[in-house]
Order: C-alpha cells, then structure tokens, then sequence
C-alpha cells in the first residue's frame, strides 16, 4: 500500500509541479523498502541493489524535472554532465547497497571484525556528509 500512495503521490506531485508532493512520494516509496526489509533476512534478495539504484534514479529524475530551467543549461553539455554524475550517483548507490546485502549475509558474530566494520563505515558515512557539504551547488 505505501507503494501505491508513493507511486500517486510522485504522479501528483510531479503533474502539479509540486515539490512536498514528491519529498512525500520518496519519503513514501522509500519506507516501503524499508517495511519490506525490515522483515528479516530472509526479505533480501540479488535484486535489492538494483531496487536502490532504481530508487535513487527515479527521485534524481523527479526532482530534475521541478528543477526551474536557467540559462546555464543553454551551455553546450551542461545536461550530459548532469546526466552522467546522476548515472554514476545511482550506480554508486548500488554498488554501497551491494556491500550492505552482502555483508547482511555474512555470518560474523560480534567482535573486533564488527567494530571495525562499523567504525570504518561510520567514518566512510562522515566523510561523505563532509564532501557533499563542501561541495558548490551550481
């Protein structure tokens, strides 16, 4: 069901140009992944990388699309650049998403491996928080 009021939601929003109706429609769409795989182990499959780099493709795509245009984009390859630093965003995500199911699916039972784990992902996570908060919008 949250799938379906996502899927309207982005319909709404995106025909009314409306930007709170697609933050809900992600927001929407988004937790039902979350429901879904909040079942267990068992609720993870091959395909769920895909299903984030899918995800993160369509939200890049509707917010493009409210996006007002300005003259920059007249320049020569403005849009190809854009394009391709979306396409290597959501290939990026799936490729992060493939080492979360796969280390989901590792029988590590505690430890210092884990800590390890969690701390180079803790500092991996900041230093991405780090580089796109210092990075120029424009």
């Amino acid at each position: 069901m949250l799938g379906i009021g996502g899927l309207l939601a982005l319909c709404v929003g995106l025909a009314a140009r409306w930007g709170a109706g697609v933050t809900f429609a992600v927001g929407l769409l988004g937790a039902e992944q979350a429901v879904r795989l909040a079942r267990g182990p068992e609720a993870l499959d091959p395909w769920t990388p895909v299903y984030a780099g899918a995800f993160l493709l369509a939200a890049e795509l509707a917010w493009w699309s409210l996006e007002p245009r300005v003259p920059a984009w007249a320049e020569r390859g403005a849009a190809l650049r854009r394009l391709a630093t979306v396409l290597l965003t959501c290939a990026g995500g799936s490729v992060i998403s493939a080492l979360v199911v796969i280390a989901a699916g590792l029988p590590i039972h505690g430890g210092f491996g884990l800590e390890l784990a969690g701390v180079l992902a803790a500092t991996a996570a900041l230093a991405v928080v780090a580089a796109v908060a210092r990075s120029r919008v424009g």
